[in-house]
C-alpha cells in the first residue's frame, strides 16, 4: 500500500499541471487555498488589480493597478503609470509562468518580450524569438530599458525578489512604462499561485475564460486530494531539493511545494520548519534526517542517479538512494535547459 499511495504522490506532483468577477474573494477556495497576494475590485467604470507585499519579507507593501477599456475617459486623479489599457494587446513577461498564463488563455500574440530566452520551454513563443518577433529584454539589473520602451507595451509583468528590485524598475516607471508585480510564487498553496490566472484574464478582458480554467483546475485538484483521503495507508516520508555547495536550502513546509507534498499523500521530513522562504541547513543534518526517507523529489539539476551520488559520496548511502526512489522534475526540457516545470506546470 505505501508503494500505492507513492505513485499517487507523484502522479500528484507531475500531472495535475494538465488538469486543464472579478473579485477574488467571490469565489474564494475552502480550506485556505485563495490567493493571498492579490484583489481585484469592481469600480465605477473600470477595475482596481491590488498586489499585496510581492517579494520575500514584504509587509505592508501595495501597489494599485487601474483597468480602463479604451472607451472610458481615466480621471485626473489617477497616476497614469498605474494605468492599462485593456484588452492590453502588448506584453512584456519577466517570467516564464507569466507566460504559461498567457498561453492558458490563448493570448501569446500579445506577448512582444521576454527575459531569458534560454528559459523559455514555449515553442510558439521560441519560435517568435528567433523570427523577431518576440525579443528578449534582459534580466534584473542588466534590463535594456530602451528596448523595453521601443517595444511600446500596455504592461510590463515582473515579480520583486526584494526591495531592490522596485529600484531598478523605477526608471522603468519614469519611462512611462506600466510595470505590474506579479507574486504569485509567494503564495502558500498550488491553487492559490494557480489563481493568478485572473490577473490575467482581467488584463487580456479573458475574465469568463480565466474563472472557468481556475475552477475546473480547483475541481480536479480537491478531486484527487480526496482520493488520497481514502486511503487509510502509512504516509511515505518524502524529502525534498537539494544541496548546493555544502548547504541545503529546505523548504518550508508553508510552501506550495510542500503543500503539493501533503495534498498528494506524503509525509514532508521537515514539517516541523515554518518560515516566509527557504531555510539553510548543513548538508550533514539533511542527511541525517532523510535516512529514513521513502522518497526523494526534486533533487536539483542531476537528470541520473548516478551524477547525483557523484556530487556528494555520503548520498550513496541514503536508503532511498538504494531503492532508486529518487524523482526530478525534468520531463519536459529543451537542449537549452528552459524546463516546462518552471512554465505550465503551475
Amino acid at each position: 500500500m505505501k508503494q500505492h499511495i507513492l505513485l499517487i504522490i507523484i502522479s500528484f506532483l507531475f500531472a495535475i499541471a494538465s488538469c486543464k468577477n472579478s473579485h477574488v474573494a467571490d469565489i474564494a477556495v475552502p480550506g485556505g487555498d485563495a490567493a493571498s497576494r492579490f484583489t481585484i475590485e469592481q469600480a465605477d467604470g473600470f477595475k482596481r488589480i491590488v498586489v499585496l507585499n510581492p517579494w520575500q519579507g514584504a509587509s505592508d507593501s501595495k501597489f494599485s493597478y487601474y483597468l480602463f477599456d479604451d472607451t472610458t475617459s481615466v480621471p485626473d486623479t489617477l497616476p497614469l503609470t498605474n494605468v492599462v489599457r485593456v484588452p492590453v494587446k502588448r506584453i512584456v513577461c519577466m517570467s516564464t509562468t507569466h507566460l504559461a498564463m498567457v498561453e492558458a488563455l490563448n493570448a501569446t500574440d500579445a506577448v512582444v518580450g521576454i527575459s531569458g530566452r534560454n528559459l523559455v520551454y514555449n515553442k510558439k513563443i521560441r519560435d517568435k524569438l528567433e523570427s523577431g518577433e518576440v525579443h528578449d529584454v534582459g534580466y534584473e539589473s542588466n534590463l535594456d530599458k530602451e528596448l523595453i520602451v521601443s517595444l511600446k507595451p500596455d504592461v510590463l509583468i515582473v515579480y520583486g525578489v526584494d526591495p531592490a528590485s522596485a529600484g531598478y524598475l523605477t526608471k522603468l516607471t519614469e519611462m512611462g512604462i506600466t510595470v505590474m508585480y506579479d507574486a504569485d510564487y509567494l503564495e502558500e498553496s498550488p491553487l492559490a499561485r494557480a489563481e493568478w490566472i485572473k490577473v490575467f484574464g482581467a488584463l487580456l478582458d479573458k475574465e469568463t475564460q480565466a474563472d472557468s480554467i481556475y475552477r475546473n483546475l480547483r475541481i480536479n485538484y480537491n478531486r484527487i486530494c480526496d482520493s488520497v483521503n481514502t486511503l487509510s495507508v502509512q504516509k511515505p516520508k518524502v524529502m525534498f531539493g537539494g544541496p548546493w555547495e555544502d548547504v541545503w536550502y529546505v523548504a518550508p513546509s508553508n510552501s506550495y511545494a510542500i503543500k503539493l507534498i501533503s495534498d498528494g499523500g506524503g509525509d514532508y521530513i521537515f514539517n516541523d520548519v515554518i518560515a516566509p522562504s527557504s531555510q539553510p541547513y548543513p548538508v550533514e543534518s539533511v542527511y541525517l534526517k532523510s535516512m529514513n526517507a521513502d522518497v526523494w523529489l526534486n533533487p536539483g539539476s542531476a537528470k541520473s542517479l548516478s551524477e547525483l551520488v557523484s556530487t556528494d559520496y555520503r548520498l550513496n548511502n541514503l536508503p532511498v538512494c538504494g531503492n532508486k526512489a529518487v524523482y526530478n522534475s525534468n520531463k519536459r526540457v529543451t537542449d537549452e535547459g528552459a524546463n516546462d516545470y518552471w512554465e505550465s506546470a503551475v
